[in-house]
């Protein structure tokens, strides 16, 4: 009894902390997954061996019969501890041609598949594909009486955006195309993108009233109509990035500037999504739109470091995921996921994509796992995640639409 009391006590906490039933483990880790599956098992097992023992006990007398007992239970306890895997060390592969034969991994140049690189460039040095600059000289702004522009804003979190919220007829920013909706990214290459309409009419000020009358102010905005038109008119080998977040203090503060509690100082570079065609479709008039059902076979991998974390079609340490079926693809609504359930990132770069078509989307750490990562799957603090999607049909069909 006085063992069996120990075994309760000791041995199942710990199994029960290995399978996470204590730490809040997301269900969608097909790692920790794997780990619950196998720590049932195991449970199931010591379980099984010191009841066995108990009887065995119970049916024999003297020291003989106790200290073999007890030999026993210790090795039980070995045996059990050496069968519980370890999420962190979890080999991850891409098993896609293991399950089935796919037409599109024979369309694939060898350029698709995830590589090891060396020294990455950053993700926060690619050009933005979706910017606009428009210079305006000094006299003109004078003698228009301003701009003739209405700016708005939008706050989340740390995060500011000013926007051109209305465009007067006839005015200056009429003539010259501004549009409303552009996002305002700086003003003289200063950026605009963490303060608000105040601070923005505060430095357009400074900039008129410094210099000669002649210089020119450089306005840069973002469309965010080009990025999403851009992805519907993608061709092999084309890449197209926009900037999700800007550089500086990402620091959790309330009005008066003190940080929150609880929470640290913290900043970050430039956030950046990018899209390639890593294979074209083969014929295509419709590409997906919101609301619809995208079936896509998938692989993610950890840019800096190269290893894969997750797939469609992966294995854990050589053994399939529990519950998968050996299925090779999975669905989604896109634009409508519930939160958390899939990448945020897909509902922005498989926009626009056709049936038979593979993309490569680069993911920053705003987008994935931020400064913290996610050391159970392998991802590291500040990681760039890779994602290369092959879209298998558009709701329900995987003919070419």
């Amino acid at each position: 009894n006085d063992v069996i009391v120990i075994f309760l006590q000791n041995c199942l906490p710990m199994l029960f902390r290995h399978i996470g039933f204590d730490h809040g483990i997301p269900p969608s880790s097909l790692i920790q997954r794997q780990d619950k599956m196998n720590g049932w098992a195991s449970l199931w097992l010591v379980g099984g061996l010191l009841v066995a023992n108990v009887k065995a006990l119970a049916s024999n007398k003297g020291a003989e019969e106790r200290r073999a007992f007890l030999s026993r239970s210790v090795s039980v306890v070995v045996a059990a501890s050496n069968l519980l895997p370890h999420a962190a060390s979890a080999a991850v592969t891409d098993e896609t041609d293991t399950f089935a034969k796919n037409w599109w991994t024979d369309a694939i140049p060898k350029s698709a598949a995830p590589v090891t690189p060396t020294s990455p460039a950053p993700q926060s040095s690619i050009p933005a594909t979706d910017e606009i600059v428009i210079r305006i000289n000094k006299n003109d702004l004078a003698t228009s009486g301003g701009l003739g522009i209405e700016l708005g804003e939008v706050e989340f979190r740390t995060n500011l955006r000013v926007f051109v919220k209305t465009v007067a007829p006839g005015s200056l920013a009429s003539r010259l195309g501004i549009q409303a909706n552009w996002v305002l990214v700086s003003l003289n290459n200063q950026s605009t993108e963490r303060t608000n309409a105040e601070g923005v009419a505060i430095l357009l000020a400074r900039a008129v009233k410094n210099g000669s009358v002649d210089d020119a102010l450089e306005f840069r905005f973002r469309d965010p109509s080009v990025f999403r038109q851009a992805l519907s008119t993608l061709s092999e080998g084309d890449t197209v990035t926009t900037q999700v977040a800007p550089a500086g203090d990402t620091t959790q503060r309330y009005n008066d500037g003190s940080v929150m509690g609880g929470q640290s100082v913290t900043s970050q570079a430039d956030q950046k999504v990018s899209v390639s065609q890593l294979v074209a479709p083969k014929f295509c008039k419709r590409g997906a739109t919101t609301d619809d059902l995208l079936e896509i076979s998938y692989i993610g991998s950890v840019v800096e470091t190269g290893q894969i974390f997750d797939g469609s079609a992966v294995k854990v340490n050589g053994q399939g995921v529990a519950g998968r079926g050996d299925d090779v693809t999975l669905y989604f609504v896109l634009g409508k996921q519930p939160f958390g359930q899939f990448p945020p990132s897909w509902d922005t770069g498989l926009f626009g994509m056709c049936v038979g078509e593979r993309r490569r989307l680069l993911i920053p750490p705003v987008l994935a796992y931020g400064s913290k990562g996610l050391p159970k799957r392998g991802i590291p603090p500040d990681a760039t995640l890779q994602y290369d999607v092959t879209l298998v049909s558009i709701n329900g069909l995987s003919t070419p639409q």
